[in-house]
């Protein structure tokens, strides 16, 4: 299958030019792109809609050549007065043993024989709006791929030069190109807005055909393509309905057809999409999260509009067994996960993969529901398929993905500023950088990844069961010892607590105190920890077995905070890993910690062993000490 290597984004809106990368230098399957309000991602994923393989149903939804709208929309927003130029989205795309064997044979029928060498190497689709004094003067598609053939006589092979279409000869690039073009990963964008559901979902193109209408009218063939039976919405429902109103040329026609055997294969096509439906989504509703559903069947019910012209329409409805509902009548929750789980069922097929890609999931939703989706978010993302998503909110994190996350920003705008209430006149320019590229070039911008540091510094506590706990001074030792544990492929009896300080963890005694809790204090033995230690004991009574710091456990750590536990060799991994010029800061030391940890499962060498052996001794001892 060609797999799309790489995307290139120019001058598409706010981007002079943006690069995503899907498999260079990373092998998630679900890349993340981070940033504030206002900071371009979704502008990115419009572009990526606009690709050669992007969904047509989708594309229409906005500005471009699909959309029945002017193309001005796209043209960067300073430039709009008088634009010349190309607005391009391009992909790097690499070939398989499969595609190039395909080509072969391409050529093979036409007696002759492809080079297959060039092949290998990436090739570049693009597609192209040209532009001329801000008038779209035209669009194209543009594949730069090598053809060279040879006769059986041919000792050598030479560019394969295109027959004119007068010849009536068989192009050989041509038909090279729609094989790759076929199989190519296509690109589905789903924007927050299809929740919007229309009451009524009419069936054939018309004059005031709203983009949505559009959507949902391709989302019933899609169905019905799935079904692999040849059904069509405009030739066996459409047809058949103006067929009968012509051949009856009365004003009660309506009536009559109601009544009459002609409507049974249309409510038959219906069936089927209403079964098709209820067994995906509903199926689907099951398999993700992992609970019963309240709805039983969901199906699709057809009328016409009399007041627009007998235009034939059709709409969801859902049933729990007792009671029918329209489905825009229901919360938005539900229309959410029910457009999603539609939107992504018929849209997988075997013979060609897809790029999923999703602006803000379910970001108006509780944080439950955000999880959830992560979750569903593992499952489409296998096989060949990919997600490309665009978040703020720490709820849609997942630190396993983090390698393959960007962050998005624009430089018109800047949230660091106390006074800035986006009336900044720079013009816009968008870019996404490498997650951890960014946290690397500036760690001091910590508002452009807060979602992030969020995720990664929130930790619930683990109050469950009747397990002893341990109080560590911050998030960054918890995560040391929590990954050291992994490592060690021990199973401690205990929980780790994050505190926030070696002094300020009052909250979290006190409520261990409430609650008859067993638990103990883990403290640095510098300066601030054995202050803490000897306050704690005042304060609260506690004597030495309740509080300890690393000095008490090991005479070798005196003096030490748990962070000289990790010895320079993990630094040194962590400057390795994440490409640092220089020693990573306390932060990025967190930051590393937390994502090792986040992995599922924690990848070997994430420690040296070394760290692993001083930490797991903390470790035991604690789990003797509760013991």
């Amino acid at each position: 299958m060609p797999t799309i290597q790489k995307f290139t984004i120019e001058n598409f809106k706010g981007i002079e030019k943006v690069e995503i990368d899907l498999e260079v230098k990373t092998t998630s399957p679900v890349l993340t792109l981070i940033g504030l309000n206002e900071s371009g991602k979704t502008t990115i994923l419009e572009a990526l809609s606009h690709f050669i393989s992007g969904d047509r149903s989708v594309a229409s939804l906005f500005e471009g050549p699909n959309a029945k709208v002017p193309a001005l929309g796209l043209i960067p927003m300073h430039k709009k007065a008088a634009f010349t130029g190309e607005i391009k989205i391009s992909a790097e795309i690499l070939l398989d043993s499969t595609d190039i064997s395909d080509l072969e044979e391409i050529a093979k029928s036409q007696k002759l024989t492809i080079n297959a060498a060039p092949l290998k190497k990436t090739i570049t689709a693009t597609k192209k709006y040209i532009f001329e004094d801000s008038a779209l003067k035209e669009t194209w598609n543009n594949w730069s791929i090598s053809i060279q053939t040879k006769t059986a006589r041919s000792k050598t092979f030479s560019p394969y030069t295109r027959p004119t279409k007068e010849s009536g000869a068989v192009d050989i690039w041509l038909k090279c190109v729609n094989k790759i073009h076929q199989k190519l990963q296509q690109v589905s964008y789903f924007p927050t807005f299809l929740v919007d559901m229309p009451a009524r979902i009419y069936l054939r193109e018309h004059d005031d055909e709203t983009p949505i209408n559009r959507h949902y009218r391709f989302v019933f063939q899609d169905v019905l393509d799935s079904l692999g039976e040849g059904l069509e919405l405009s030739k066996h429902v459409c047809a058949r309905i103006e067929e009968f109103k012509k051949n009856e040329d009365t004003p009660v026609w309506w009536s009559i057809f109601i009544g009459s055997p002609d409507k049974g294969p249309i409510d038959s096509v219906f069936q089927k999409i209403s079964a098709a439906i209820t067994r995906e989504v509903l199926g689907s509703w099951q398999r993700v999260f992992q609970r019963a559903i309240s709805a039983k069947t969901i199906s699709v019910e057809w009328n016409i509009d009399t007041e627009k012209g007998d235009l034939p329409y059709a709409a969801f409805y859902v049933s729990d067994g007792e009671s029918r509902f329209a489905i825009n009548e229901r919360s938005l929750g539900f229309r959410w996960f029910f457009s999603f789980l539609l939107f992504t069922g018929f849209k997988k097929t075997k013979q060609r993969k897809t790029i999923f890609i999703f602006d803000e999931p379910a970001a108006n939703l509780h944080a439950k529901a955000q999880a959830e989706l992560l979750t569903s978010f593992a499952k489409i993302a296998s096989n060949g398929n990919k997600i490309i998503y665009s978040t703020h909110s720490h709820h849609m994190i997942n630190p396993r993905w983090l390698g393959a996350a960007y962050i998005v920003e624009n430089s018109a705008l800047d949230y660091d500023e106390e006074d800035s209430f986006g009336l900044d006149t720079k013009p816009t320019k968008i870019t996404a950088t490498p997650y951890r590229q960014f946290v690397s070039e500036f760690p001091t911008r910590s508002s452009y990844f807060q979602p992030v540091i969020e995720k990664l510094e929130y930790v619930p506590p683990e109050i469950v069961g009747s397990a002893p706990y341990l109080i560590v001074e911050g998030v960054s030792d918890y995560y040391a010892l929590r990954l050291a544990a992994k490592l060690s492929k021990k199973d401690y009896r205990f929980n780790i607590i994050p505190g926030v300080g070696s002094g300020a963890s009052g909250p979290i005694i006190s409520q261990m105190l409430g609650q008859g809790q067993k638990f103990s204090i883990l403290l640095d033995d510098d300066a601030e920890g054995r202050k803490a230690a000897s306050k704690y004991k005042d304060d609260w009574f506690f004597d030495d077995t309740v509080v300890t710091t690393l000095g008490d456990i090991d005479k070798s750590f005196a003096g030490n905070a748990m962070e000289k536990l990790l010895g320079k060799e993990t630094l040194e991994e962590i400057q390795r890993r994440q490409e640092l010029p220089g020693k990573p800061s306390k932060k990025q030391i967190g930051w590393y910690l937390a994502e090792a940890c986040g992995c599922t499962p924690v990848a070997a060498g994430s420690l040296p062993d070394v760290a692993v052996e001083r930490l797991t001794r903390v470790l035991d001892c604690f789990e003797a000490r509760f013991e």
